[in-house]
């Protein structure tokens, strides 16, 4: 049964991929929200802290994911200064309307 959590933590890490590479390769932050993110790393955080104390190896791993994934992030979010190219298009389109 343990490997349903497993393969859950496993697509938690392939969840992170697009975003991440979008930030980092584009610099684009687009329509990203800051808070959603701090208010996921605060679950994240006492996830981690009730997952530690119960000893539960599964948890404390995929919440030390979520949070370094979360604070990558957060840190890519925070250096974007441009807006991409689809997105940019995306803005276009709407302004259009």
């Amino acid at each position: 049964m343990e490997i349903i959590g497993w393969a859950g933590t496993s697509l938690v890490i392939i969840a992170y991929g697009p975003q991440i590479y979008h930030l980092w390769t584009e610099r684009c932050a687009w329509g990203v929200s800051l808070w959603m993110w701090f208010i996921w790393l605060a679950s994240s955080t006492l996830l981690l802290t009730y997952s530690w104390f119960r000893n539960e190896t599964l948890f404390i791993t995929v919440q030390a994911i979520n949070i370094l994934a979360i604070v990558a992030t957060i840190l890519l979010t925070r250096r974007s200064n441009q807006i991409c190219p689809y997105h940019l298009g995306v803005t276009r389109s709407k302004s259009d309307e």
